[in-house]
């Protein structure tokens, strides 16, 4: 859904309003203006001023995942105001209700504060192959009906065929790429675990030098450090989540025609059956498609079959 220069927070499909937009509006009660830091790589800087103009931002130089990103953010706040316990969480997911997702993230500050690296699970609704899953140990601890696990082995989009085994074995969860841990855990287990990105960021900082930060591997803080520590925590969330990576999420909020059709926007069609048409404005008319998304904006078309539809990340790169 997304496209490099225009992520998907950034785009009002859902509930007429940009996902950073309801990012910010989730959490602005229970966290400070001060508390609140938005990472950024460089080129998005201007579109990120023009939608949260007034939120702090860091500025990653360029991208290089979740890790590295984590990192330097994680540096930066020691640097500025000593240990502390963090959330780190995407803007660009549908998250309700606001009320659970926050009383989960203060009992994973509860689990942080006492050493554990926190990730957020949510129990799966569908055999999904889009997504991560992460499979829960031995319950380490509980508050006001929320659980925390020991954490098991990860599994990045499996088959269809495991996500189905998985939904049934009531073992796993969806891995929400929400985390929580104190600043000096999170930076030690990067420095043990990956000590080419705690040092590259480190090189980085000491010289503003944009070269050491392209030397950076490019690695997510999950395969990096999650995968392998031994303190991690799995709290199971009790909110709604729904990282809308792929147009197939449409199909999920908006109401389908009699042939199983998601209309949006000036699109019309005829002999039409299973499909996705999504249009910023241009009038979009198709004719004789099954099984197709087709997204029309300013900067271009894309058409592609709906069993493909995970795989255009290929393509967009």
């Amino acid at each position: 859904m997304s496209q490099p220069n225009i992520p998907k927070q950034f785009l009002s499909i859902f509930n007429n309003k940009p996902l950073i937009i309801q990012t910010v509006d989730r959490i602005k009660r229970y966290f400070r203006k001060n508390e609140r830091i938005f990472i950024i790589p460089e080129e998005l800087k201007g579109i990120t001023h023009k939608f949260v103009g007034r939120e702090r931002v860091i500025i990653e130089p360029m991208r290089r995942n979740t890790a590295p990103a984590i990192c330097l953010a994680a540096k930066i706040l020691e640097r500025n105001y000593g240990d502390g316990v963090i959330h780190v969480m995407p803007a660009d997911h549908l998250i309700s209700t606001d009320k659970n997702f926050i009383a989960a993230l203060k009992f994973g500050q509860k689990c942080a504060a006492q050493g554990y690296l926190v990730t957020y699970g949510i129990r799966p609704v569908r055999p999904e192959t889009g997504y991560g899953y992460i499979k829960t140990g031995k319950k380490i601890g509980a508050h006001r009906g929320l659980s925390a696990f020991g954490g098991g082995d990860f599994t990045e989009k499996p088959s269809l065929r495991k996500a189905k085994q998985y939904l049934k074995s009531k073992k796993y969860l969806w891995n929400s790429g929400i985390f929580t841990f104190r600043i000096r855990d999170i930076l030690d287990q990067i420095e043990r675990f990956i000590p080419d990105v705690y040092h590259g960021v480190i090189r980085y900082m000491q010289t503003k030098k944009k070269k050491y930060f392209q030397y950076i591997p490019d690695i997510s803080i999950d395969y990096g450090v999650m995968e392998k520590t031994d303190t991690l925590c799995v709290v199971k969330g009790n909110f709604q989540w729904d990282d809308v990576g792929s147009w197939l999420a449409l199909e999920r909020y908006f109401k389908k025609d009699k042939n199983r059709n998601v209309l949006i926007g000036n699109a019309q069609g005829v002999e039409i059956a299973d499909s996705i048409m999504y249009t910023y404005g241009i009038p979009l008319k198709a004719y004789g498609l099954r099984g197709v998304v087709v997204v029309v904006g300013p900067r271009g078309v894309l058409v592609c079959k709906k069993d493909r539809v995970q795989d255009l990340k290929t393509l967009l790169k």
